[in-house]
């Protein structure tokens, strides 16, 4: 079968179920149908339809996929080995049962050949880089390799270990393993390919054949022909040879991603595991079943969702839980929801055995949301998938905080809340678009208010939730009208059922909005309610603590009062970590606000510990590779330039974009993140890309009203403006800044400071050094730098003091400035010899040595220089070159 499209697939599957089940003239009918519409399309069918008669007759997948070997070759010598008899063949060629005949040792091998039908078009090449990347997987659950070569009649082959043994299902299943017992079988095949996948060399195809048992009840991993090495995207001299073996596979065992022809990558290894998992421990596979046709079977991979482990399997009892989760988590259909690699999920099976929390939890009710759309596409008809989406975000935020801690049996939980959903979806869809007018949104949200009003009043905490989620959505849609309402139907409810906890929810969950409109004063108010609620609780929960606790920082942070705000942060934070909850999304958000505040408190080095733990605790969730993981990344490149290592955040900074433009598109690069970059591109000299950056973070922001990404971006145009002499578009930036930061200047007084520096900056840029010393001393005076020694902007303030008073021609202050920016660049790096912050210094160190007469060591300061800002900008930056020059 050809390789199917995943942007056509769900167009294709539904016609193609149509035409399979009419005869031959009705199904010719409708292709001609469909022909006069779209051409393309009914001949992609046609073909579809031809390949389903082929696969049908030649009984795909029902037989053995190992086809006949010439037994003609046995008795052949290649090299020092000789062939007795075959083992079996495949697409790249047959395997050979031999011995080696030179007589330096007995013993039987494995000999594979490469097929020669496969030479003209690269095969030798890529037998060739088989052989490399197996040679680099020693590790004593995969087969070793012994010995590669060529005949002198150019026949390829590899030499391998031969392993006598049983497929491990059949081992298994043989030796009556227990459930323990096949979990720790398993966790040998995940250390195989965890070993593997440490070398960048994937499998792809994971299966109970490729996976021997010896009479000891050894694991082997066979057959890492078909693998490739990850580093080979990046190489055009690969593309051919990828290509060329990059879609062989056994369709059983292959993930949704393998089928629809996308990328392969680790995950891939990790669904197949996550089959193998659910074989092993349930006996049958997650999705085929023996009556589907090969369409079927293919069609089940990408659309069905597994049952429950324990609702299959006979030791349903001891499967039920943690189990269910994990090979739940691996047989996700969205890579990025699996288990990021097998080390992971070997993890997550070892916390099993050991009685441990694992990471992998059960679905939320935005994913179950999705697969109900997906299951009922007619009922659904026209109503999209993003609406139903919608409401299984709102509605599975607010079911799991309020059932999780009334719902004594976890099962009937999970069963009554699967059955809500479908309840709520199907009441909203009834109930819009009858009148034939278009579906959006907000008619969504409003039907859905209705529907909690008529329908759901005997449950008052579930509607308060459900509307504290919608004021969010009114809000994420600019309708404030609509987001008022909604908080003011939750605070009445509230207020009349007299719940404190309930209270608290509603507040709490409404500071960051009254902020966000730009009422601090409000935000204030509804703060000290909540926290007037929480002293009335003997023992507030987590979620409520995370809630009040997060919004309670960054009101404090709003005011100005960032130390506050620092220690409340950390303490939820460290709340999270004592409860053992560090894979919670309230986790993941403090633990990356307070990563900004410490940065702009200057204490870099906290901020990178936060950053460290951030990181972690998504790992363990399952989060690696994320949009998310890939944030808290950016947080941290932002961390390395603030301490001047302007390369090394820039390196940082483009892997990040790269890798979510890949996954998810350029539209998915958030305004923080493309304006940082910019910056970073043009420090470094990039001067065309990292402005088109900049500008592209300037639009977003604005076209999502986004005040802070908007003054951010703003400052970062205007720095670059600067460092490219544009010193009236740089104005123009700043004034722009500056207005959009002063309504809420306690939320945005670091922005307001980097301005401030900027228009010192101009001012001398521009000629007038005494003002520029006048902005200057204003900001050190509001940084209150006699004490603040830490503060993020004091070692570019002073080293720009030191430069206005040189172009004034006062060397002497110029000179105790030079040292004192010198310090405080040295006190806030992470690593004093890659941070521009301390070249800088040291060069205009060298300038006030050179002008008070001590011509030595200006020479001696700008060597240092030189090589510091080689480290932190490049070694052909002009910068660096204009220290090196220096005399």
């Amino acid at each position: 079968m050809r390789e199917v499209e995943s942007g056509r697939w769900t167009q294709l599957s539904a016609l193609l179920d149509e035409l399979l089940d009419l005869d031959g003239r009705a199904r010719e009918q409708r292709l001609a149908d469909l022909a006069r519409d779209d051409a393309a399309l009914a001949a992609e069918l046609t073909t579809l339809l031809a390949q389903q008669g082929d696969i049908e007759r030649e009984h795909f997948l029902e037989g053995n996929a190992l086809g006949p070997s010439d037994a003609t070759a046995a008795g052949q010598t290649l090299g020092a080995y000789t062939l007795e008899r075959p083992l079996g063949a495949g697409g790249m060629g047959s395997v050979w049962l031999a011995r080696r005949s030179d007589g330096r040792f007995e013993g039987r091998v494995a000999v594979k050949l490469l097929n020669l039908a496969l030479l003209a078009r690269g095969g030798a090449e890529r037998f060739a880089r088989e052989g490399h990347l197996l040679a680099r997987l020693a590790h004593p659950h995969i087969a070793r390799l012994l010995d590669a070569g060529v005949t002198p009649q150019g026949q390829p082959y590899l030499v391998l270990e031969h392993v006598e043994g049983e497929q491990i299902d059949r081992w298994c299943d043989t030796h009556a393993l227990g459930i323990d017992a096949r979990v720790r079988l398993l966790l040998d095949v995940l250390g195989a390919v965890a070993h593997a996948h440490s070398k960048l060399v994937l499998h792809r195809d994971i299966k109970p054949a490729n996976i021997l048992v010896t009479h000891d009840g050894e694991v082997k991993l066979l057959d890492f022909g078909i693998a490739k090495l990850l580093a080979d995207e990046a190489d055009p001299a690969a593309t051919m040879l990828t290509q060329e073996g990059g879609r062989a596979f056994t369709p059983d065992y292959a993930a949704p991603e393998q089928v629809e022809g996308g990328d392969v990558t680790p995950a891939s290894d990790v669904y197949a595991l996550g089959v193998l998992m659910y074989l092993l421990l349930g006996g049958v596979h997650p999705t085929m079943r023996a009556t589907h046709t090969p369409i079927e079977r293919l069609r089940s991979i990408i659309e069905t969702e597994p049952p429950r482990l324990s609702d299959v399997a006979e030791r349903s009892r001891a499967l039920r839980g943690d189990l269910d989760n994990i090979v739940a988590k691996a047989l996700k259909k969205a890579p990025a929801e699996r288990y990021p690699t097998a080390a992971a999920f070997a993890d997550d099976l070892r916390r099993y055995l050991a009685d441990e929390p694992i990471a992998a939890r059960p679905d939320s009710l935005r994913y179950r949301g999705a697969k109900f759309v997906r299951r009922h596409r007619l009922a659904v008809g026209a109503v999209s998938v993003t609406l139903l989406a919608l409401i299984g975000g709102i509605v599975g935020t607010t079911w799991q905080a309020i059932e999780a801690r009334r719902e004594r049996d976890q099962a009937l939980y999970q069963t009554k809340r699967a059955e809500f959903q479908a309840r709520f979806a199907y009441q909203i869809m009834s109930e819009v678009g009858s009148d034939g007018q278009a579906i959006t949104i907000r008619k969504l949200m409003e039907k859905g208010i209705d529907v909690l009003e008529r329908n759901y009043g005997d449950d008052p905490r579930f509607v308060i939730g459900m509307l504290v989620n919608m004021s969010g959505r009114y809000m994420d849609l600019g309708d404030t009208q609509g987001e008022y309402a909604a908080l003011a139907k939750a605070t009445a409810i509230a207020d009349k059922l007299g719940d404190p906890d309930q209270i608290a929810y509603v507040q709490c969950n409404t500071v960051e909005t009254e902020l966000a409109a730009g009422r601090p004063e409000q935000a204030d108010k509804r703060m000290r309610v909540a926290l007037a609620s929480l002293d009335r609780l003997r023992e507030p929960s987590l979620d409520r603590q995370s809630e009040c606790g997060t919004a309670h920082a960054r009101l404090l942070w709003s005011q100005g009062r960032l130390d506050e705000a620092i220690s409340t942060a950390t303490r939820l934070a460290r709340a999270f970590e004592a409860r053992k909850q560090t894979e919670d999304l309230g986790y993941l958000t403090i633990t990356s606000m307070l990563q900004v505040m410490l940065s702009q408190a200057g204490r870099l080095s906290e901020a990178i510990e936060w950053n460290r733990r951030n990181d972690a605790a998504q790992e363990r969730a399952g989060r690696g590779g994320t949009i998310s993981m890939s944030l808290n990344q950016a947080n941290r490149a932002n961390q390395l330039y603030d301490a001047g290592n302007v390369k090394a955040a820039w390196d940082l900074q483009r892997a990040i974009v790269d890798r979510i433009v890949a996954q998810q598109g350029v539209a998915s690069v958030r305004a923080g993140v493309a304006h940082r970059l910019g910056l970073s591109q043009i420090h470094i000299e990039e001067t065309d890309a990292g402005m088109a950056w900049i500008d592209r973070a300037i639009s977003m922001a604005v076209a999502k009203n986004n005040r802070t990404a908007h003054i951010g971006a703003l400052l970062s145009r205007a720095q670059s403006q600067l460092m490219l002499g544009r010193l009236d578009e740089m104005a123009s930036d700043l004034d722009a800044a500056e207005r959009l930061a002063q309504p809420g200047a306690g939320e945005h007084r670091h922005a307001l400071r980097t301005a401030h520096l900027l228009r010192a900056q101009w001012r001398l840029a521009k000629g007038d050094a005494s003002m520029a010393l006048e902005e200057i001393d204003r900001l050190l005076t509001e940084i209150d730098y006699t004490r603040n020694k830490s503060a993020p902007q004091l070692a570019r303030a002073l080293t720009l003091k030191a430069r206005a008073h040189l172009a004034l021609g006062a060397s002497a202050p110029a000179l105790s400035e030079a040292r004192d920016a010198l310090a405080a660049a040295q006190a806030i790096a992470i690593d004093p010899q890659q941070s521009a912050d301390v070249g800088a210094a040291l060069m205009v160190l060298a300038q006030a040595q050179r002008a008070t007469g001590d011509a030595s060591a200006a020479r001696a300061s700008a060597q240092r220089a030189a090589a510091i800002l080689g480290a932190s900008l490049g070694p052909r930056h002009s910068q660096t070159v204009a220290a090196a020059n220096f005399n």
